[in-house]
């Protein structure tokens, strides 16, 4: 069954009832439309190597910036971060300061912030740079782009909101990030199958930024914990599930084969190939 990714925009994570209606009606109406076969599956591929690394305030300077192949992935709560947060405001840059002022409540205000300020540490230790020097492409929509200040290398950064996490991405390669919590808005009857297929889904829709495309919506059932994708014009991409716990769905699809994910933040010991029950 077909799944088109529409050009209309997923409702912002703020809205998580929206959110969560919009995404399944999206998923429902797209796999009714007849097939025009411009998605495939491709060969099985190997699971990538996994390296995990505690969530500390001392980042480890043996990881490098993300180069081909190569995918970081960062998850936190809100509360956490690796400065003081007076320190940590500091580092913002005065859009952002101006995009907090006008969040809607306190707590929106704050997840933003938090997000930033990690990013930015980040990508400061990434590019050997202090965190308020750090410039970043930013189109208003958590889709970030960093360049390295010396040797011109760039990275592309993925944030979502999902509960009580933060989760962010980064790679060479684009890249979008989903995560699908329970609310008033989902289906009360949505299988662990389903669920897991909207993140997938919507991991894509993110990525693509709402190209229209084709895909047989039994590829994103698929009970592997990682697929590869050929669609089309837009070419080729891998989609990977992040383990969660609980009733969370979180995925995240890549341009792009991936052979290394470094982990920060997941309990040591937490198993990516192996689907959450």
């Amino acid at each position: 069954m077909p799944m088109e990714l529409d050009l209309a925009p997923t409702a912002l994570a703020s809205e998580p009832v929206t959110a969560s209606r919009a995404i399944s009606q999206t998923v429902e109406h797209a796999t009714s439309r007849p097939r025009t076969g411009t998605a495939h599956e491709t060969a099985a591929t190997a699971l990538p190597a996994f390296r995990s690394h505690p969530l500390t305030r001392q980042y480890p300077h043996s990881v490098a910036a993300p180069r081909a192949g190569e995918l970081h992935l960062w998850r936190f709560r809100c509360e956490w971060l690796p400065v003081p947060v007076q320190e940590g405001d500091t580092w913002l840059s005065k859009a952002e300061r101006e995009r907090a002022r006008l969040h809607p409540n306190a707590a929106l205000r704050k997840r933003f912030i938090s997000a930033r300020v990690v990013v930015r540490w980040i990508v400061g230790n990434l590019f050997e740079c202090e965190p308020q020097h750090v410039e970043l492409q930013d189109d208003g929509n958590e889709k970030l782009r960093a360049r390295h200040p010396h040797d011109g290398r760039g990275i592309t950064i993925d944030i979502v909101y999902g509960g009580i996490w933060i989760v962010i991405g980064m790679a060479s390669a684009t890249l979008g990030l989903s995560v699908v919590t329970p609310s008033p808005g989902s289906a009360p009857d949505e299988s662990s199958d389903a669920a897991r297929r909207r993140a997938r889904y919507s991991s894509l829709c993110n990525a693509l930024r709402y190209a229209p495309v084709d895909i047989d919506g039994a590829l994103l059932l698929s009970d592997r914990s990682s697929c590869a994708l050929e669609l089309g014009e837009h070419g080729y991409w891998y989609v990977l599930d992040l383990p969660m716990g609980g009733k969370i769905r979180a995925a995240v699809a890549i341009a792009q084969q991936v052979t290394m994910v470094h982990t920060f933040g997941w309990p040591k010991g937490v198993v990516f190939d192996r689907l959450d029950s």
